[in-house]
């Protein structure tokens, strides 16, 4: 038996996209609304005056509150996924999440460690920040989830509280243990999805070098 699920954000301006802001994402969102008809000119990066426009029309075409700005649910809706279908969780733990989750990125060794309080349970190899856009060392916590997103991102989004930043899956696996991003984290989809299991919106993120 299949169930239909709907994931959305928690907090849609923990990652969003505004007139002015450069980032190669971008690219992708002006490729995607092209592909509708709605961005009349080459995909270079830059959230311009035509991309806030073709935004809100695509907003307005999608009844999604019209802002002009790409939040997660209207970049999900751009991907075609906000409606899913994945298998009902066979454990509380799949939905429920692990309640003294925290997850500690070591940048040097390019890997994510899962903790249940100060127990390590899963290690997993990750992709970083090239030296140009490095991936931002502090302490964050998952402020968006987000399946299947697609693209560049893979099966699963976890977005931090620090704008246009998150931990994903991705569509480049032979990158993952390099130092090649433009700051998110990814990690081999299968990883991304065990992961985004045992974690709920709030989780701390902990980056160091």
């Amino acid at each position: 038996m299949q169930v239909r699920m709907i994931y959305l954000p928690h907090r849609l301006a923990a990652a969003k996209f505004e007139e002015g802001d450069r980032h190669p994402l971008i690219g992708e969102i002006q490729r995607l609304l092209a592909n509708q008809g709605l961005y009349p000119t080459e995909a270079h990066g830059n959230y311009d005056a035509n991309t806030v426009e073709a935004v809100s029309r695509f907003q307005e075409n999608g009844q999604l509150p019209v802002t002009g700005h790409v939040d997660p649910l209207t970049f999900c809706r751009l991907q075609h996924a906000a409606v899913i279908e994945v298998p009902p969780a066979s454990t509380p733990r799949a939905t429920t999440g692990l309640p003294r989750a925290n997850i500690l990125i070591t940048k040097a060794s390019r890997e994510l460690t899962l903790f249940d309080g100060n127990t390590p349970l899963h290690h997993y190899p990750v992709a970083i920040g090239k030296p140009s856009t490095p991936t931002p060392e502090g302490n964050y916590a998952i402020a968006t989830k987000i399946i299947n997103p697609g693209g560049v991102l893979g099966s699963r989004w976890m977005g931090l509280n620090l704008p246009s930043y998150g931990i994903h899956g991705t569509n480049a696996p032979w990158a993952i243990g390099q130092m090649v991003s433009h700051g998110c984290i990814r990690m081999h989809n299968p990883h991304a999805e065990e992961l985004f299991s045992f974690i709920n919106v709030g989780t701390p993120v902990f980056i160091r070098n």
